[in-house]
């Protein structure tokens, strides 16, 4: 059972499939699960005032933002109150079902849906976009609007310049990788940095999105890692700092991809009016890019990021242009603010020190988290909500978690 749900809450997570795009198949999903912990009797009495204190602070802070400060329509008011009764809940009630197994069985499952994505993206790649266009042909719902991408629920073909790149199970190859880089992370913060079959699966899985945020956060995990390890400062890392740096300037896909990527984005905002003209004729949305999107928000919505608009503050935006914005963390400040992410990082902070000693393992690990949102909007997602609960309803890195790994069959046998 804690294998189904944990799968089900992944696919949710992953707002690519049928199950994420569907309100019906979602809370049909959350009140399954409410209904089990409860027939379990898996809810505390401690776990009720915590998830009711958030929804209090949280009501009071949208209803107040709107009232006093955005006076926005009703519908984005009505949109900020049912978000967290789908998004939310659904991280908390699966937190309080997995509790101290929670890093476990996310990390078996990803691996295993990471195993299954190695074989199709192999037949991605040898049939091209036949799986595409047969797809296409049968009118399958899809998470995402740009063109090039398609879902079969636990995979997501492309088309296209990013038919080479693999997807996973997620909407779009970066948005995997985040997936990956968390799962990955769990992993290590229970092997004490040792990388045993588990890790090295998504590490592979990871290179295969061809994804530059996803590398980076990558490089910046391996480096915790070894400092994790080999806590004193020697001659090695005075060669890896400078190595990286030369890596990122003169390695194409990485630092020219990057100067690239913001070259064509400010130029594109600077013709914004022409391409709408494009997307528009063609019935798309304007894919905007990380710095693109980040300027674009910036631009629009300045000192309201304190605060935040709301959570459909998308809508506001194309109202002059239809665009797709592609910045996790600007993505999220339009949502909830500065406010709101302030109290994300400080939940996840509070979870990384349970494991994490040292200040400066926990400034790499907020590194990896910031560069893997700015990369994508992942931050709105159940996956990564999760963090708002695990430091309060778990013992997680209190050690009682391997005794629990052990019982339940996750111990070293998975790695």
């Amino acid at each position: 059972m804690n294998y189904l749900i944990t799968l089900l809450f992944l696919l949710l997570s992953a707002s690519a499939n049928i199950l994420s795009l569907s309100d019906i198949s979602w809370f049909a999903i959350l009140l399954f699960m409410v209904i089990y912990a409860i027939s379990k009797k898996m809810l505390l009495q401690k776990d009720m005032k915590l998830i009711g204190l958030f929804m209090l602070v949280y009501l009071v802070y949208v209803v107040l933002r709107n009232l006093l400060i955005t006076n926005l329509e009703s519908q984005y008011l009505i949109s900020d109150l049912i978000f967290p009764f789908k998004y939310v809940l659904l991280s908390f009630i699966y937190v309080v079902i997995m509790r101290e197994k929670t890093m476990d069985y996310l990390v078996k499952v990803i691996v295993q849906l990471t195993i299954i994505g190695f074989v199709f993206y192999a037949i991605q790649l040898v049939a091209g976009d036949l799986i595409y266009n047969f797809s296409e042909s049968l009118g399958l719902p899809k998470a995402n609007t740009i063109p090039g991408y398609t879902n079969f629920v636990i995979f997501s073909f492309t088309k296209g310049r990013h038919d080479y790149r693999n997807s996973g199970f997620v909407w779009e190859p970066g948005a995997y990788g985040c997936f990956m880089i968390i799962a990955l992370f769990f992993n290590l913060l229970k092997d004490k940095f040792k990388f045993y079959k588990n890790s090295m699966i998504l590490i592979a899985g990871i290179i295969t999105t061809f994804s530059t945020t996803d590398y980076f956060a990558l490089l910046i995990l391996l480096f915790l890692a070894y400092r994790y390890r080999v806590p004193k400062f020697n001659l090695w890392i005075l060669v890896m700092i400078p190595s990286v740096v030369l890596l990122i300037l003169f390695v194409p896909f990485l630092g020219d991809k990057i100067a690239g990527i913001y070259t064509d984005d400010m130029d594109g905002l600077k013709h914004l009016k022409e391409i709408s003209q494009y997307h528009l004729k063609h019935n798309e949305q304007i894919p905007l890019n990380r710095f693109a999107s980040m300027s674009y928000i910036w631009d629009n919505i300045g000192s309201g990021l304190l605060l935040g608009l709301s959570n459909k503050y998308d809508e506001i935006l194309n109202k002059t242009y239809n665009v797709n914005i592609s910045n996790g963390i600007f993505d999220f400040l339009a949502k909830f603010g500065v406010i709101g992410l302030f109290f994300l990082v400080y939940s996840y902070v509070k979870f990384c020190a349970a494991f994490l000693k040292k200040n400066e393992f926990i400034v790499y690990s907020v590194l990896i988290f910031l560069v893997i949102s700015f990369g994508e909007p992942i931050l709105f997602l159940p996956l990564v909500l999760l963090f708002l609960f695990l430091p309060y309803i778990t013992n997680i890195g209190s050690g009682q978690e391997d005794d629990i790994a052990i019982k339940y069959g996750l111990s070293n046998l998975d790695r």
